[in-house]
This record gives C-alpha cells, sequence and structure tokens, in this order.
C-alpha cells in the first residue's frame, strides 16, 4: 500500500511540474548563453563598461504576437524602444544589441546612451497595449563600488 501511495504521489508531482511554467520575469545580465537561450542574471546595478543583455521570459509561450520593449531614463523619457514579432512555440523574447565600436555586445554605457543613471525596462503586450512588466537598472561609473565586490 505504501508503494502505491509514493507512486500517486509521486506522479502527481510530475504532473504539476508538466504543468507549471516559471513566472514572467525581465532578466538582465553581463552574458548570454546561446546554445540554451539564457541570459545570466547578475542583478540590476551595472558598471557602464559592462556588458548588457536583456530577456523577457514570459513563461510556456507567448499568446501575442508583439511585444514592444522600452527603455526610460529617471525623468521619464524615452532611451529606445522597439516593437518585434514573438513566436508563439517560444517563451522568452533576447535583446542583444551589438556594439557599434568594437562588435560583439554592446556595453551599459552604450545600451543605455549614458554612464551613469537610473533606467526603467518595460515590456509590454504591443496587440492589446498592455504593460507586461517593469524592472529598474542603474548603471554606475566603472570606478564605484556594487554592493558584493
Amino acid at each position: 500500500m505504501k508503494k502505491f501511495q509514493l507512486l500517486m504521489i509521486l506522479t502527481f508531482g510530475m504532473i504539476l511540474a508538466a504543468c507549471s511554467s516559471e513566472p514572467m520575469a525581465i532578466v538582465t545580465g553581463k552574458d548570454f548563453i546561446q546554445k540554451r537561450a539564457v541570459v545570466v542574471d547578475t542583478a540590476s546595478v551595472f558598471h557602464s563598461s559592462d556588458q548588457f543583455v536583456m530577456q523577457f521570459r514570459y513563461g510556456k509561450n507567448f499568446d501575442f504576437s508583439k511585444i514592444k520593449w522600452e527603455v526610460l531614463s529617471a525623468d521619464g523619457k524615452t532611451v529606445s524602444s522597439k516593437t518585434s514579432p514573438v513566436n508563439a512555440k517560444e517563451g522568452s523574447y533576447t535583446i542583444i544589441v551589438s556594439s557599434v565600436r568594437k562588435g560583439g555586445i554592446a556595453n551599459a554605457a552604450e545600451f543605455f546612451r549614458a554612464k551613469e543613471g537610473s533606467f526603467r525596462i518595460r515590456f509590454s503586450n504591443a496587440d492589446a497595449d498592455t504593460l507586461l512588466l517593469e524592472k529598474q537598472v542603474r548603471v554606475v561609473l566603472n570606478s564605484e563600488k556594487i554592493d558584493g565586490e
């Protein structure tokens, strides 16, 4: 009887795990693992020379066709903005901006067009014009210490 109960609990756990999806998140980082399509999360504070990549993770898959992302400065001015199609078979959307000067991934100063400051990253459903998620990011000078360094 105990084996049957253990088997039922294990089966229920597997079904629950298969049906659940990860919560919506904006992940910002210094590195992107292309083979796994994952941004390595490194918090919300970056030196101006750090590489900067962001990814919007929606869960299992997108249930809309276009996503809009915006970067706003502390005073609310739009730094950059783009609307792109998304694939219903995928559950994340990654933004990698290439550097104009050196090629490769842009650093935080290039991405935010500032050497320091606070910024708000905003993702929205472009089909319905509804906000999905926001994240605060701060860029500091290379000479400043970031917590944990």
